[in-house]
């Protein structure tokens, strides 16, 4: 019947017929034309479909570019809170400040063109280390394509210009480290993880993460004990537990030392937010790309169910990306690159190969030129210019608002809604805001007041912001313009379809 000799990755011969004996080898063989193609779609469109419709959706952004144009004209950063009159003077930590600075330059060299370059570079970067992690775990081409393909539809719902997106990039990277030590035997590669853990920590605040599966890397070996689970596979020996402690020291070196920690406390601690904000509720399952992730869990689940005995590691891996996912969609990120993982090392016990699938050099460099041209064709095609991304923030923030504010001079105080608060410290920096999305300075309990106000709820005319106020700029959409329309303490003043201005009647008004 066609039977082949081929050998397993033990040495031992076993025979094989020819289609499988061509899925162990197709990776050294480069790419077909079709295959090429299909890489090339696979690496640029995260990016193509955001630069049809090129936005900036994310409020954040503005008091994340504000803190790094702070950080560039006082070069240190904030200790205090500079942007709110709530938190003027309390303590505030800028956790992701070495991302803020660098938004800052970007905007600094290129405008609003800068932070949509940033996405298309961390969109296409992102893909094309989760299909490097893929081809280094199996040497199937259409698997790592199918699964990498799914896994960056999930994160669709992650992709912002946010330091979250350096997140995805940085563990990717570990697990291509742990597979790699794992594969190779050369432990003292992991050496390189404290100086990873260390910009991860200066970047954003997810490196806990990182520390996370570093930590149950290095005590594979105990937790295999514990469930009296034995395997000839290859588990970190224990001196990399040194590794971890070294990693921990490393994330103290940053411009708030141990105080880092502090933050990260209080963002856990604030388990009304989940409640509250959208980014943290679950996934609503109403568009296809909803069912993504579930897909990819239930997969992983299944492949790792059809080994009998299921390595522990994998399991608590997929657990904890299961439920910090499916608890909030900001997650979504981690269970997508770590099921690829998964499914992909488990994928090497079905075609009995773990050879080196890189391409050839020529190859290589074909895809890398091929990608970046269809990349640069489409920033030209969709005209992606600051006038236009202006016109974008036009439609989404109150740009209308604010270009009002200053040509009338208003001052405040200001009372302004939880989501465009981000928005307005960059725009109208010299009027502080009431409330931002900085959840970590301001608590829930504003949070959840603001988001009452929003609604419209009973009570909102008590709030005490409100009543300090000269200024109201909020949404035209939510409730709260209408009831102002009818309480004498305030006079509408300019309204588009994204905001409201109301300014204080009578003498106590600031205006000019």
């Amino acid at each position: 019947m066609g039977m082949t000799v081929s050998q397993d990755t033990s040495g031992r011969q076993s025979q094989a017929d020819p289609e499988r004996s061509a899925a162990v080898q197709e990776g050294p063989r480069g790419l077909t034309p079709v295959r090429f193609f299909a890489l090339l779609f696979l690496l640029t469109f995260p990016a193509l479909l955001y630069l049809r419709n090129f936005y900036i959706s994310d409020a954040d952004f503005g008091w994340h570019l504000r803190t790094g144009e702070w950080i560039l004209e006082h070069h240190t950063v904030p200790r205090t809170d500079p942007f709110s009159s709530y938190g003027l003077g309390k303590p505030w930590i800028a956790y992701s400040w070495l991302f803020e600075t660098g938004l800052a330059l970007l905007y600094r060299a290129f405008g609003l063109s800068g932070i949509a370059l940033l996405e298309v570079v961390t969109r296409t970067g992102i893909a094309v280390l989760l299909y490097r992690l893929a081809r280094s775990l199996t040497s199937h081409f259409w698997l790592s394509v199918g699964v990498v393909a799914i896994a960056l539809s999930a994160m669709l719902l992650n992709f912002a210009p946010r330091a979250g997106m350096f997140s995805a990039i940085f563990l990717i990277l570990e697990l291509q480290l742990f597979s790699s030590v794992v594969a190779t035997g050369k432990w003292t590669r992991v050496w390189w993880l404290p100086a990873l853990i260390l910009l991860w920590a200066n970047i954003h605040v997810q490196f806990i993460y990182g520390l996370f599966f570093l930590g149950l890397f290095a005590s594979e070996r105990i937790l295999n004990r514990l469930v009296r689970y034995k395997s000839d596979e290859a588990a970190f020996p224990g001196w990399t537990l040194w590794v971890l402690g070294g990693s921990s020291v490393a994330t103290l070196v940053n411009p708030y030392g141990w105080r880092l920690y502090s933050a990260i406390a209080v963002i856990m601690s604030q388990t009304r937010a989940y409640d509250l904000i959208k980014e943290l509720q679950p996934i609503p399952f109403r568009e296809p790309v909803h069912f993504a992730p579930l897909f990819l869990a239930l997969v992983a689940a299944v492949v790792l169910g059809w080994r009998g005995k299921p390595r522990p590691l994998l399991v608590v891996t997929l657990l904890f990306a299961s439920i910090s996912a499916f608890r909030a969609m900001r997650d979504v990120w981690l269970l997508a690159i770590v099921c690829v993982w998964i499914i992909c090392s488990c994928a090497v016990d079905q075609f009995h190969s773990r050879n080196d699938s890189r391409l050839p050099l020529r190859q290589r460099w074909a895809t890398a030129i091929c990608a970046l041209a269809i990349l640069v064709l489409a920033w030209r095609r969709y005209d992606v210019t600051n006038s236009w991304m202006e016109m974008g923030l036009a439609g989404k923030f109150p740009v209308g608002a604010v270009h009002y504010v200053e040509q009338h001079h208003l001052q405040g105080p200001l009372f302004n809604d939880f989501n465009n608060g981000g928005f307005l410290i960059w725009r109208l920096p010299s009027i502080p805001v009431s409330i931002d999305g900085r959840t970590n300075l301001h608590g829930m309990e504003r949070t959840k007041e603001y988001q009452d106000a929003l609604r419209g709820m009973p009570g909102w005319e008590k709030n005490p912001d409100l009543d300090r106020a000269n200024l109201v700029i909020w949404p035209t959409r939510s409730p709260l313009p209408a009831l102002l329309r009818f309480d004498p303490r305030f006079e509408q003043v300019f309204e588009d379809p994204q905001g409201v201005v109301f300014v204080r009647r009578g003498p106590t008004a600031l205006r000019n």
